[in-house]
């Protein structure tokens, strides 16, 4: 339970943030009174106290056994309750109401009421319902014999913890369709509070889907075998990495078991890919669409369906349930979680070194011959712990990380049971393009076409600006993405031609790039309901154009970044007329958990 009592922690010191926030804007609109200031003044005074005290209450629950003792959260809830709700009373009376509607300072009075009420919605409605879920999982008991797992207790709080997401949610989009601030300190205070809370709710929101997939995926309906995909992210694939091999997962009632993986060669078989998807990666590298090159397509079911029908013409074929997929940020997070792995040489990976071993030193020290022999064998030990000896602190720590590993495209989990397709993919487990109109995401994805293994050093830069709101509801961002190649001249030296590249022709029959050179096939998809209306570049881009492919709109080019170079792209971006939140970014994953994104909203 210590994860999740991070994870409640964070949470309670950004609500402590967004209290402090509002403080802050009742000053500034005190100033702004003018007229009617003292008993203006008096009012902003007794809010202020009330919020403070509010805080006051809840730093005494501190960690998850606080807020699961019954004798320390309740009474602490309960005070923060009356004081939130207090300061609610006095922003929604007759003079802020009055003062609401002033020109200038309306909108900042708005605001502020609009913050006491989303903040006293938390601390009345979500707040006790996520304590009363986690003392009921504290209290269960999902050891059961011969190994197995009682994954009933889990089942039991789904509904109450997606009750808990749903809220949350709500209430961030209540926030964020608060009227913007004028005064600019105000406006950059409320800037910081929407960014805290919605770090907030993605946090709880990736814990509810991992809670509603993880029952299911370990056999609690009974045995499952699942295809287990295992790729590398250091030669990127728009959804992930090139597939190295592929094996089975069999789970039944909490027990797991990785079989035998089988290289990449052995499901060189037969044709995959569509005439479209065979359009827009028609070169500089063709790829043929073999398993290797499964996971170009950005959407999961796309890549499900081509790895099962490769599946099921090799000589391992059977029936399989879905698909598993993983890379080696997933994998380096389970290490963390379920301890460190020794290999033969003696090296030992841990929760910090094990991604870039997988993803570069392995190029450097190992040879070819046992490369995927030792990728598997890392792979395979760590499925093997990750979802075995549960109890109910592990399965938190699960919980939380696979929520923020699937947002970032590092695990997949995708069924063909349709009567399980909501706990799956339709939980969030199996990203495709962008598929929200409520909460939109532009889609930017990478694919190397100098076959390398230069993707671990390419660095990743986002800006998203928010630059308007338009009548009809939809919203207006400027969105800046630069890519570096952060290869030195000094580690080119310690690097084979597997790692450089610029040995494999290309379609024109001479290599792709140079040495060391990266290569990316760029696809650009517009949030779904929305558009892009120019792309601009600088540095070395080429061959731009609009296509389509499996009946969606994209724009394709090619960047080639040089060792020390960049590229960056600017595109204005427009969301649907229904969306929600603000926008974000689905890419493609690389060798870090996440990429720097900065919002500007």
């Amino acid at each position: 339970m210590s994860q999740h009592a991070s994870a409640h922690a964070a949470r309670s010191h950004k609500l402590r943030n967004i209290l402090l926030v509002i403080t802050a804007l009742l000053i500034l609109l005190v100033i702004a009174g003018g007229a009617i200031g003292l008993n203006f003044y008096k009012q902003a005074k007794e809010v202020k106290a009330h919020e403070e005290q509010a805080v006051s209450s809840l730093s005494a629950i501190t960690d998850v056994n606080t807020l699961k003792d019954a004798q320390v959260s309740d009474p602490s809830i309960k005070q923060a309750r009356a004081h939130t709700a207090a300061a609610r009373d006095i922003t929604n009376g007759t003079l802020w109401n009055m003062l609401s509607k002033m020109p200038v300072v309306g909108g900042d009075v708005t605001n502020v009421q609009g913050m006491t009420q989303v903040v006293d919605d938390l601390v009345q409605q979500t707040l006790p319902s996520l304590t009363d879920v986690v003392q009921q999982l504290a209290n269960a008991q999902i050891s059961g014999e011969n190994g197995q797992l009682n994954l009933q207790p889990i089942v039991d709080v789904q509904d109450d913890f997606s009750s808990v997401s749903k809220q949350v949610k709500s209430l961030n989009s209540k926030l964020s369709n608060l009227p913007e601030p004028r005064i600019g300190m105000v406006k950059k205070a409320y800037s910081q509070s929407r960014s805290q809370f919605t770090k907030v709710t993605d946090m709880v929101e990736q814990v509810n889907n991992a809670l509603q997939m993880l029952p299911s995926f370990l056999g609690q309906n009974g045995a499952r075998t699942y295809l287990l995909v295992a790729q590398t992210t250091s030669e990127q694939r728009s959804g992930g990495g090139l597939v190295g091999s592929m094996g089975t997962l069999q789970t039944d009632h909490g027990q797991i078991q990785v079989g035998e993986f089988h290289h990449n060669e052995d499901f060189i078989n037969g044709s995959n890919g569509n005439a479209s998807e065979h359009a827009v990666f028609k070169g500089p590298l063709g790829f043929s669409f073999d398993i290797r090159d499964t996971f170009a397509v950005p959407d999961i079911a796309r890549n499900a369906e081509m790895m099962n029908e490769a599946w099921q013409r090799s000589q391992y074929a059977c029936d399989v349930d879905g698909i598993v997929s993983i890379d080696p940020v997933f994998i380096q997070k389970m290490v963390e979680i379920n301890g460190n792995v020794t290999l033969e040489d003696g090296t030992v990976l841990t929760g910090k070194n094990t991604a870039e071993y997988m993803l570069n030193t392995i190029y450097k020290e190992v040879p070819v011959s046992l490369q995927d022999t030792y990728f598997e064998y890392i792979a395979s030990t760590i499925m093997n712990k990750a979802f075995s000896n549960m109890d109910i602190a592990k399965m938190m720590k699960v919980a939380q990380s696979i929520g923020e590993l699937t947002k970032n495209r590092h695990f997949y989990a995708y069924t063909f049971h349709d009567d399980e397709a909501n706990y799956f993919q339709g939980a969030g487990l199996a990203k495709g393009t962008p598929d929200s109109e409520t909460d939109p995401e532009v889609g930017i994805y990478l694919n190397e076409q100098n076959p390398s293994k230069l993707g671990w050093y390419i660095d990743r830069k986002t800006q998203i600006t928010k630059t308007g709101q338009n009548a009809d509801g939809s919203k207006t961002y400027h969105v800046t993405y630069t890519l570096t190649n952060t290869l030195t001249s000094s580690e080119m030296a310690t690097c084979t031609g597997y790692i450089l590249g610029g040995e494999q022709a290309g379609v024109t029959g001479k290599p792709v790039a140079a040495p060391g050179t990266s290569a990316q096939r760029m696809l650009f998809y517009a949030p779904k309901g929305g558009s892009i209306s120019k792309i601009t570049s600088s540095g070395d881009v080429r061959d731009q154009s609009n296509a389509v492919m499996d009946d969606q709109k994209l724009v394709t080019n090619v960047a080639y970044i040089a060792p020390g170079e960049s590229v960056t792209f600017d595109l204005d971006v427009t969301t649907s007329p229904k969306a929600e939140s603000d926008l974000t970014i689905d890419q493609t994953p690389s060798g870090k958990m996440t990429n720097e994104v900065n919002y500007q909203y």
